[in-house]
């Protein structure tokens, strides 16, 4: 038994023995030489087929490799095929130009390739083990517009536009998710800058307006003269019947001039001044170099107002019908861009009528979609839209031409005579306000367009109309650089009941706060003053007076940012003109109530 013990043991033990040396004299090296890339061994050669060839000594007398041979080729080679394949991956990582990160569950980043790292690096310093929001947003929560929670949700890649003011591009991001076990363990996150493409395309964009703007630059006057014209003839009947004691020398002939005419003649000056603010507003809206501004729309007035400057704007031969439908509901659109939409098919179907005599019909109506509309217009989803159709009588559009008409840069027009974008502009634009476009042409006889928009569901009416205006008693800081419009807001302001502190600049505003000889409730300024801007004003202001509540006034909303406005300690915006009404509901709304009166 004992002998029989030993010998199983020596048996062992021999067998470790050799083992052992096996892999000293003969694995040990060649896994060595694997990893290095280079022969360490005494192994002669480290190459594949070095790898792949069995050692001499598992040859069998037949010249053929041995099965121990193959079992002790195969580590090296899956080891050597797995090193190559991380390489490989590596390598392909790096080289995609966008940034791309690996991240985790809780937005960390696992890792990132070298375009991520060029693009989010501090210094040089890495990027992983850090969160994305605060390398793309400089902030310590996830971005608004983030993907991840959609993705998590739905297990399936998803794609968005995304503007990082904090590094100052826009991205073309995706992110995907990594399941692993049925479960999100990670994303794959990649940020494609489109900063350029986006800013051409803004260019492009405001070209077209610029281009529709200059067509309508003779309407334009038209309807200033005409407002001016009411304006300048009201007040000057006025200012001839009024009784002047100055002026006996040319006393007015006639019945002398009652309340009501008063009333009468200051009506229409509003009226025409209204006019001339809803225009200039128009012209704002059209003109901005901004980003799509939706919001809820009444498109009928938007429609007829246009048709009104284009009708000045054709030849007289030109007829311009109109037909708005009754009580049109509401759609949530881009004012500016819904004029744009109009003028320039207006514009090309008065390009398209030869010797420019013929008829332009632009419609406007309610449908709701049935089958029929949706057989012939693919895209329409069930539901009720409004419908703007521009129809001309001119000479068509050619077959293979009206195939091509959206194509970005496609013009049958000659050089110099248009860049061909004016159609791919439109079409871009209905896209965005989830509408569609169609276009019916029959040569000699005409060319229909016809633009569905969404419309809107039906919410209840607010009645605005409020016949006596708040009033108070506090003392009120008005600022303004033009003297006729700080006499004129501090007599109505007066009227309501408030103290006046006039002021023609913001220097003369400062002062009431450096002398402290008065007790301010409110500032009301004026943005654009020389020397200092309204915001600049109210930004020295408050940190005077931090809980001073503040409303900016401007022609122009855009140069401000909500952010800076509220940095800057205002409450409250006010397009200029500034109506009275609204001013008063604006003070009363800011100011503490136990002051208000009716």
């Amino acid at each position: 038994m004992n002998t029989s013990l030993m010998t199983i043991i020596f048996c062992l033990l021999a067998g470790y023995v050799g083992l052992a040396l096996l892999y000293f004299i003969s694995i040990r090296p060649r896994l060595r030489c694997l990893q290095n890339g280079q022969s360490k061994s005494p192994i002669p050669a480290c190459s594949s087929d070095a790898v792949d060839a069995p050692s001499p000594l598992a040859v069998d007398h037949g010249g053929e490799a041995s099965p121990q041979a193959y079992a002790l080729a195969e580590p090296a080679t899956s080891h050597l095929a797995l090193q190559r394949s991380l390489d490989e991956w590596w390598h392909t990582f790096d080289a995609v130009i966008d940034p791309i990160l690996i991240l985790d569950t809780d937005l960390t980043i696992v890792k990132g390739n070298r375009a991520a790292l060029q693009l989010l690096s501090v210094n040089g310093s890495g990027i992983e083990g850090k969160k994305c929001h605060q390398l793309f947003a400089g902030s310590d929560t996830p971005c608004l517009m983030c993907l991840v929670q959609k993705v998590c949700c739905e297990r399936k890649p998803h794609l968005q536009e995304i503007t990082h003011r904090y590094i100052g591009r826009t991205f073309s991001v995706s992110c995907a998710p990594i399941i692993n076990d049925d479960k999100v363990v990670g994303f794959v996150h990649s940020a494609k800058d489109i900063s350029l493409q986006c800013n051409l395309e803004k260019r492009l964009v405001h070209a077209s307006k610029l281009e529709a703007i200059s067509t309508l630059a003779g309407g334009i006057a038209h309807d200033f003269n005409n407002i001016l014209g009411a304006i300048l003839g009201n007040a000057d009947l006025l200012l001839y019947r009024l009784p002047i004691q100055e002026k006996e020398e040319h006393p007015f002939v006639g019945p002398p001039i009652t309340y009501e005419e008063i009333a009468e003649h200051v009506q229409a000056i509003k009226r025409a001044g209204n006019r001339a603010k809803a225009l200039v507003g128009q012209i704002l809206a059209f003109s901005r170099q901004t980003t799509n501004q939706r919001r809820n729309l009444l498109i009928a007035p938007v429609v007829k107002e246009v048709c009104r400057l284009l009708r000045a704007s054709f030849p007289a031969t030109i007829e311009l019908k109109v037909s708005v439908a009754q009580d049109i509901g509401m759609i949530y659109a881009d004012p500016g861009q819904i004029q744009q939409v109009l003028m320039n098919l207006c514009t090309n179907a008065a390009q398209a009528i030869e010797n420019d005599i013929g008829v332009i019909e632009v419609s406007l109506r309610e449908i709701e979609t049935g089958k029929a509309e949706q057989l012939r217009y693919n895209d329409l989803v069930p539901g009720k839209y409004v419908v703007l159709t521009v129809q001309d009588t001119g000479k068509g559009i050619p077959p293979k031409t009206l195939e091509r008409i959206f194509d970005p840069f496609f013009t049958t027009r000659e050089v110099g005579e248009g860049t061909g974008m004016g159609l791919a502009v439109l079409h871009g634009i209905i896209v965005s306000h989830d509408g569609v476009i169609d276009v019916k042409s029959e040569m000699g006889k005409g060319t229909v367009f016809t633009v569905f928009f969404p419309r809107l569901p039906e919410a209840a009416g607010e009645d605005d109309e409020i016949v006596l205006m708040p009033r108070g008693t506090e003392t009120i800081l008005f600022v303004d650089d033009e003297e006729d419009i700080v006499k004129m807001r501090t007599r109505m302001l007066s009227y309501l009941g408030y103290r006046l502190l006039p002021a023609t600049s913001p220097e003369q505003a400062l002062s009431y706060f450096t002398k402290g000889h008065e007790h301010i409730d409110l500032l009301i300024t004026d943005h654009t003053m020389p020397r200092m801007t309204g915001l600049q004003l109210a930004t020295r202001i408050s940190a005077m007076k931090p809980d001073l509540p503040i409303i900016l006034c401007s022609g122009y909303s855009e140069a401000i940012t909500p952010e800076e406005a509220k940095k800057a300690g205002v409450r409250r915006f006010l397009a200029k003109p500034v109506d009275m009404r609204l001013l008063a509901i604006a003070i009363r709304e800011i100011l503490p109530n136990q002051d208000r009166g009716e």
